[in-house]
């Protein structure tokens, strides 16, 4: 049950606000100075804070909180903070900057905003207040702006974030989180929800504790200059990035700087100088070089090419962050609201009529705290991938997770599926995994699919096939977890979503044409684009003609099949068999209608094929046994079918593993990781062909790869009650690894003698397969376990 001050609790805002039409978001400050004297034996001074639409919260100066975790208005989270450590003696202030979207104008993707904007900040200290109210001073920050979608360059695609920012450090506003500042002039804040008698109206935020840690802030730097140009040299520009001296931009002088990260990453940056009124400094954060265009800016997308990201002579583009210097002698200090995501940063810098100082440049990294428990040595090229797999996976990962950092930011259901399952194979940590469920669950509409993307600041297009990607995802959690309350909570829903697709049957007995202003949406092939048409693409033609298409019955059947065991692993049985006969008469359907010439088409009276097809043919299991095995050789060895993008190379993985392939193909599977390894990619690119983003979390599939296949780290029944392990010894001479599961640790070790060593953390049960044997072991913790592959025997040691 929710604390009782969370139900009156006491939310500010500025008596002269407005929504602006204008403007995708505005910044406001506030600030309450107060005496502190501490109490004894005081040991922690706790404050509960929230904002809609965001806030930074400060104490004497100190960032001590960003927040609130994102959320939606049912579910709206507050942060709570041990100021204690932060007051000093005497006068003291807490302040904040928050940041408003507008709920008229759309602006961010990922963010969301409610009918009011407000702040709440509570504390509970006998004989001194500082919870908001009407000793609070408010102000609009007007000299730092969100640049607007007029000036947005959309050569970069849509503006999802609108987040970037033009600042002129305003002089009248140095200083304003020190408790000596003069806030005479601001105005005093007002109490922002006013209940009216009698009617029954409640706030629009339904406040519950945040459910996840705070995000870390990791001070670093950067790691090295690319290239400059402009009065100041190279090793000057490595001297200043490393904190070893000052620069001087010369008055009326431009100089610019590419700097580098040795990987891509989320961080905040910040940057100090001095002097120099009226210089203009730009930012440009950037994922890679790539191809120059040879234009700035466009009115509208255009085709990119990326090769080699480390190549200089190649062009950096992406977003911009525009600072002025408004104060010619004190120190100024520029740091975006928001993280950045990039690999480079491009530093413009245009002097005025002054010399410019520039003191600092570092950046403080930013993503959600996992504790990684899983390591492997597998040899220099796994390791490499392993490597770069949990890079992308930790870049998507922040309070939600991330489709991608750099372009959107959105937490898709399809992408959060396979996140979180990866998130399970590296932690035990399942925390942001659970309030991913809930948010997908919370967002179900009336006609029983939930929303493809959310949390979302604004409605976007409806994908339907993305509700049986969060079957998967309920059903991934009880394999790893075997939580029934989690289970219970969501069949309902799974029940719903089903539902939705079970009235769309047509007379065909396939799963038909969904609403028209859905985007029937399937994976990005070229194949599959509409030119000028970007929702009747990225599906085959057969949908848009026909109004089927087959994947969408395939996928519906491998939903009904999750579906089934979790109603099994709940008792329900009557459902599951319900379940499985939907299943069984959708299978019968397609292959009556869907195959021909030894494969599967894409769709009912058409002659278009696709890996996509003849994948989820075998995953629900449409195709069995010989056939199915057939049918995967052929699909894996037609370069004339259109091929899987990223987004659905996890599918193709399970489908050879499902027909007994996985160790021929293997290898060849991962030639697409090669390839970006090659590249110079430091984390996974959202596809292969003229990736959008280098940072997809969808791309990490190496992950399962390596713990499920190579190590062999599975559960044999949900919640690893028992577990399996059947490590590819085969597919590596030698191998060694730390796993974690919900239940144990383990060590796993082999040799080019092929023995095999294995240690659990736990008295636990396991199958462990070891030369075409399956051994049944009762493993004692700590007690390591050899299998020997001359005598193929079992020796406890």
């Amino acid at each position: 049950m929710a604390p009782a001050w969370t139900q009156t609790p006491p939310w500010i805002w500025l008596p002269t606000h407005s929504e602006d039409e204008s403007q995708p978001g505005r910044y406001f400050l506030f600030r309450k100075s107060f005496q502190w004297t501490q109490p004894y034996g005081l040991r922690e001074f706790p404050v509960h804070v929230s904002a809609d639409s965001r806030y930074r919260l400060f104490v004497n100066g100190q960032r001590v909180s960003f927040g609130p975790c994102k959320s939606y208005p049912e579910r709206w989270y507050y942060e709570t903070i041990d100021i204690l450590p932060y007051l000093t003696e005497g006068d003291n202030v807490i302040s904040a900057r928050v940041l408003r979207y507008s709920c008229v104008n759309t602006g961010s993707s990922s963010i969301i905003s409610t009918e009011l904007p407000g702040l709440m900040v509570h504390a509970e200290l006998e004989g001194l207040s500082i919870s908001s109210d009407p000793s609070w001073k408010c102000l609009q920050e007007t000299s730092r702006k969100i640049i607007p979608h007029s000036e947005w360059n959309y050569l970069l695609g849509p503006p999802f974030m609108s987040n970037n920012e033009r600042v002129t450090e305003a002089k009248k506003l140095s200083g304003w989180k020190r408790a000596a500042f003069d806030d005479t002039t601001w105005e005093s804040a007002i109490f922002q929800f006013r209940p009216v008698k009698m009617l029954p109206i409640q706030r629009p935020w339904k406040l519950e504790p945040r459910p996840i840690p705070e995000l870390p802030e990791i001070p670093g730097r950067f790691d090295g200059v690319v290239k400059c140009e402009g009065s100041i040299t190279n090793a000057q520009w490595n001297s200043f990035i490393k904190g070893e001296e000052d620069l001087i931009v010369p008055a009326g002088e431009t100089v610019s700087v590419d700097i580098e990260c040795a990987s891509l990453t989320t961080a905040f940056v910040n940057f100090q100088c001095g002097g120099g009124l009226g210089s203009i400094i730009t930012f440009l954060y950037s994922e890679c070089y790539e191809k120059d265009l040879g234009v700035d800016i466009a009115p509208f997308p255009m085709p990119r090419t990326k090769l080699l990201r480390s190549d200089s002579k190649g062009r950096l583009y992406g977003v911009k962050d525009i600072y002025t210097v408004a104060d010619g002698q004190a120190e100024q200090t520029f740091e975006p609201f928001w993280f950045r995501a990039f690999r480079y940063v491009q530093l413009h810098i245009k002097a005025s009529s002054q010399p410019l100082t520039l003191k600092e440049f570092t950046l403080r990294e930013t993503s959600y705290p996992l504790d990684i428990s899983t390591e492997i040595q597998a040899g220099p090229e796994l390791n490499k991938i392993w490597d770069v797999s949990l890079r992308t996976l930790q870049n998507c990962r922040h309070e939600t997770y991330e489709d991608c950092p750099f372009y959107e930011q959105n937490q898709f259901a399809s992408d959060s599926r396979l996140q979180m399952l990866f998130t399970y194979q590296v932690s035990s940590d399942d925390r942001l995994a659970r309030k991913t469920l809930e948010e997908f669950h919370a967002s179900q509409t009336p006609d029983g699919l939930i929303k493809a993307q959310f949390p979302a600041g604004f409605k976007s297009k409806q994908i339907p096939q993305f509700s049986l990607y969060w079957v998967a995802m309920v059903w991934d959690h009880m394999r790893y977890f075997a939580d029934k309350k989690v289970v219970r909570r969501y069949l309902s829903t799974i029940d719903g979503i089903l539902n939705h697709f079970d009235e769309r049957i047509n007379d065909l007995g396939l799963v038909g044409r969904f609403e028209e202003d859905t985007w029937p949406f399937i994976d990005w092939v070229s194949e599959w684009s509409v030119p000028g048409k970007i929702f009747e693409s990225c599906m085959p033609q057969s949908y848009t003609r026909n109004g089927a298409a087959t994947f969408n019955s395939l996928l519906y059947i491998v939903a009904l099949m999750q579906a089934a065991d979790l109603c099994d692993f709940m008792g329900r049985t009557d459902t599951a068999s319900e379940y499985a006969t939907r299943a069984q008469a959708l299978r019968d359907a397609v292959n009556k209608h869907c195959f021909d010439d030894a494969l599967y088409l894409d769709g009912p009276s058409t002659k278009e094929y696709s890996q996509h097809s003849q994948v989820f043919a075998v995953l629900s299991e449409t195709i069995t046994g010989t056939a199915a095995r057939e049918l995967m050789v052929r699909t894996m060895y037609n370069s004339s079918l259109v091929q899987c993008s990223s987004a659905l190379q996890f599918y193709v993985f399970r489908a050879v593993e499902k027909v007994g392939l996985y160790n021929k193909m293997f290898p060849a599977l991962l030639d697409p990781w090669r390839r970006m390894l090659a590249d110079d990619l430091t984390t996974w690119a959202e596809f292969e062909e003229n990736p959008r983003s280098d940072c997809h979390g969808w791309s990490a599939c190496p992950v399962n790869e390596v713990v499920t296949q190579l190590y062999g780290i599975k559960p044999a029944t949900p919640g690893f009650k028992r577990l399996r392990i059947e490590p590819q010894m085969d597919l590596l001479t030698t191998g060694e690894g730390t796993f974690v599961t919900p239940i144990a640790k383990i060590k796993l070790k082999w040799t080019e003698d092929g023995n095999l060593e294995i240690e659990l953390s736990t008295d636990t049960e396991a199958e462990v397969v070891f030369g075409g044997s399956v051994y049944i072991v009762r493993f004692v913790a700590g007690k390591t376990v050899s299998f020997l592959k001359e005598t193929e025997s079992m020796v406890i040691i």
